[in-house]
C-alpha cells in the first residue's frame, strides 16, 4: 500500500510540473529579444560566422554560427530563412531555420548557436563594411 501511495504521488507531481515545464520552454529565454522575421530589411557577413540583421527601423542583430557556414559566401548573397512553430517571431537561435545561397555552386545550411540585440553603441562601433 506505501509503495503505490509513493508511486502515485510521484505520478501527480510530475503530471503538475510537467504543463509548467512545457511552458518554461515554449518562453523566449529571459531579456531576450524577440523579433519579427518579417521586420528584417538588411544582412552583412561579418566573418565566416558571423552575420548581422537589420531589424526594423534602428535595431541590429548579431547571429552567431557553430560553424563556418558562411564561408565562401558575401554579404550580397540570398539568404534562405523559415521560421518554426507556425510564427515569424524569433526570440531562440531554434526560431529560425537558415541556409545560404552560394551562387551556382548549392544551398550552405547554418546552425545558428546565438542571437544577440546589440546596444546603439555596439552597432556605432562596427566597422562601415559589415553594418548592416
Amino acid at each position: 500500500m506505501k509503495r503505490l501511495l509513493v508511486v502515485t504521488s510521484t505520478v501527480a507531481l510530475v503530471a503538475a510540473a510537467f504543463p509548467a515545464l512545457a511552458a518554461d520552454q515554449a518562453k523566449p529565454e529571459t531579456g531576450s529579444q524577440c523579433f519579427r522575421m518579417s521586420q528584417i530589411r538588411n544582412h552583412t557577413k561579418a566573418d565566416s560566422q558571423t552575420l548581422y540583421f537589420s531589424v526594423g527601423a534602428r535595431d541590429v542583430y548579431r547571429l552567431d554560427m557553430s560553424g563556418a557556414c558562411l564561408a565562401g559566401t558575401s554579404s550580397s548573397d540570398p539568404l534562405i530563412m523559415e521560421t518554426v512553430g507556425g510564427t515569424d517571431l524569433i526570440c531562440r537561435p531554434i526560431d529560425l531555420n537558415l541556409k545560404v545561397k552560394t551562387g551556382n555552386v548549392g544551398v550552405s545550411p547554418c546552425i545558428i548557436k546565438e542571437i544577440t540585440k546589440l546596444t546603439p553603441d555596439q552597432v556605432a562601433a562596427l566597422p562601415p563594411k559589415v553594418k548592416p
